[in-house]
């Protein structure tokens, strides 16, 4: 979880590593316009279809979250094209928190997908008994309950030193340095992992089995197709997010607080790869079209 950098300037800092900031460039960059171009169109064929299926109202949480986050990202790429930051630390805390809270609560709404559809595979959950005001509530309830464990966590916790510099922003440091930072990443790493290897192993299972019961016809059935669009969101999270998790152990455990460490510009462009999953609306709209 980055926070504000100090003040002394050094190669580890990823606004004064030009290779890395051409890298950040590129990736909020791609992010920003495949994002943007993802989340309009998969909004207009949401709205032609008017559809009211709970998966449709969750998916639109997805498109909510992308937005928020597609909106944050031109001040990023501000901050890596002009080499400084002139909006305040707030806004830096802001801004920082912005691709925190989007990969989190993007991760519980995947998550959220994938278990409906499993209950609905193994006949724990009848499809006909979930109404959209399901979803709605649902919603509403993760909603709150991330914004209650979320933001608390990123402006209580991170950026509050007083020797970080008002005209750095999106680097991480010290931090880490803190017990309480240390316990908060590692349960956080714990819990995901544990969740997506559990889910991905069950969702491996359940493809398996379809593929043996509908061979070779299992492409016109919508179950499978169904389980399909679950593992799409499962690969989305493995590839997006738990690279930055896995890292983030590595970083924990080796980075010693000095200037020149590289894992500082290491784990910049990890967490700008979690900003990836905002291509996911251009793939279903790709299989869509199809």
């Amino acid at each position: 979880m980055d926070s504000i950098n100090a003040t002394t300037p050094s190669n580890a800092h990823c606004i004064s590593n030009a290779p890395c900031r051409m890298i950040l460039i590129i990736i909020y960059g791609m992010v920003l316009l495949g994002g943007t171009i993802g989340t309009v169109l998969m909004s207009r064929l949401m709205f032609k279809r008017k559809s009211r299926s709970v998966m449709a109202t969750i998916v639109l949480n997805i498109i909510v979250l992308h937005s928020i986050l597609l909106v944050s990202l031109p001040f990023r790429l501000s901050y890596y094209v002009l080499n400084v930051w002139e909006l305040g630390s707030f806004t830096c805390r802001l801004v920082s928190s912005i691709v925190y809270c989007h990969m989190y609560f993007t991760f519980v709404f995947y998550v959220a997908i994938v278990i409906l559809r499993l209950l609905i595979y193994f006949n724990k959950l009848q499809m006909q008994e979930l109404q959209k005001y399901h979803a709605v509530v649902l919603s509403i309830f993760i909603w709150m309950v991330g914004s209650l464990i979320f933001l608390p966590i990123f402006f209580l916790l991170y950026g509050i030193d007083p020797s970080y510099s008002g005209y750095r922003c999106f680097e991480f440091h010290k931090d880490l340095n803190r017990r309480k930072v240390i316990i908060v990443n590692y349960s956080l790493i714990v819990v995901m992992i544990t969740v997506v290897m559990t889910l991905f192993l069950i969702q491996v299972g359940v493809i398996v089995q379809l593929i043996r019961a509908l061979w070779p016809g299992m492409w016109t059935h919508q179950e499978f197709r169904a389980q399909i669009k679950s593992f799409f969101f499962l690969i989305v999270i493995v590839v997006c997010f738990v690279p930055h998790h896995a890292f983030r152990v590595h970083f924990i455990q080796n980075y010693s607080g000095t200037e020149n460490s590289e894992l500082v510009l290491y784990n910049e462009i990890f967490i700008a790869l979690t900003t990836l999953c905002c291509l996911d609306m251009l793939c279903f709209i790709g299989g869509v079209i199809h």
